[in-house]
């Protein structure tokens, strides 16, 4: 369920300068392509500030639309936008809703254009699942339960708003102090006419990680709800597993052809309950169907895994 709308505040580009101790390396948390992401306290609340490379026209691009979508996106499975620099795009001055605002205002003026997200403490999904941070514990099958309903909560939110993510992958599924997963990174997300029953035009190139896109947007460029649905069916599939993707459809249909599931579930996660992972996997093989009108919408996916959290939380049986 989507929360009220929150204010989203306007930082001064000198303000996030002195939160990062001078944009420091030591502040540094990630990058890429858009440029880098600070770790900062402001109003004793820890943020993350994604600062734009304004050297790359493509991260430009993603930038503009990262921040008109996300002043308009208010979900708790959705990493939340909590302010921008006053030179960042559709701002106006002064403190603003989540409204929109012209994004080419601001580009024209030049200077440092900052997002400020909310800062989640707990790593993101991919870093738990491959172990890549040692002083994190490995998740717990009960956790990757839950936290696979909220990732397919906050898409099919998204979906019900005409957007395509086109970049879902565990390394934009974000863990908060309670371990509730939050969906980011939505500069490659796409808001198009889909809903209304138009014609989708193809990508001129094809955006997002390899490893997780669709067979049809590899080779025709044409993302919908159905592309998302496949690189959800991933996930789901390595929650599971805790395996990278590359070969784990087919390493997951032999494990069920073989009967050999307790062999190949990620033992890390603790004592599997054998009906759970068979039911993740089966739903996760169904969202990667090779044919997308075959694959279910995610709201649907969605239903699923939230009966499956409900009777875990219960206490209950799972009906064969």
């Amino acid at each position: 369920m989507a929360r009220s709308a929150d204010v989203q505040h306007e930082f001064s580009v000198a303000e996030l300068y002195a939160a990062t101790g001078g944009f420091h390396k030591l502040c540094l948390i990630g990058e890429g392509g858009f440029g880098k992401v600070y770790r900062a306290m402001i109003n004793y609340t820890p943020v993350a500030i994604k600062v734009l490379d304004r050297q790359g026209l493509q991260g430009m691009a993603e930038f503009l639309n990262e921040v008109r979508l996300a002043r308009s996106i208010q979900h708790p499975h959705v990493v939340r936008l909590l302010g921008f620099t006053g030179d960042a795009p559709g701002s106006g001055g002064g403190a603003v809703g989540g409204g929109g605002g012209g994004a080419a205002g601001g580009a024209a003026k030049g200077g440092t254009q900052c997002l400020v997200y909310e800062l989640l403490t707990n790593g993101n999904l991919e870093e738990r699942l491959l172990r890549r941070t040692p002083s994190m514990p490995p998740l717990t099958w009960p956790v990757r339960v839950k936290v696979a309903a909220q990732m397919a909560d906050a898409l099919q939110y998204l979906h019900s708003l005409g957007i395509i993510h086109r970049d879902i992958k565990p390394a934009n599924m974000f863990l908060d102090c309670n371990m509730d997963a939050k969906l980011g990174d939505i500069g490659l997300a796409s808001l198009d006419g889909w809903r209304a029953g138009a014609s989708r035009a193809a990508d001129a190139n094809a955006v997002g990680t390899w490893a997780y896109l669709a067979p049809e947007y590899k080779t025709e460029g044409r993302s919908s709800p159905a592309t998302d649905a496949w690189a959800l069916g991933l996930c789901l599939l390595q929650l599971v597993l805790g395996a990278d993707p590359k070969d784990i459809i087919r390493s997951v249909q032999l494990a069920l052809e073989e009967c050999r599931l307790a062999q190949v579930v990620d033992a890390s996660a603790g004592g599997w309950d054998l009906k759970v992972a068979e039911r993740l996997l089966k739903l996760g093989l169904w969202c990667c169907m090779h044919d997308p009108r075959q694959r279910p919408p995610v709201a649907s996916v969605h239903s699923e895994l939230a009966r499956l959290v409900g009777v875990l939380q219960g206490g209950g049986m799972l009906e064969p």
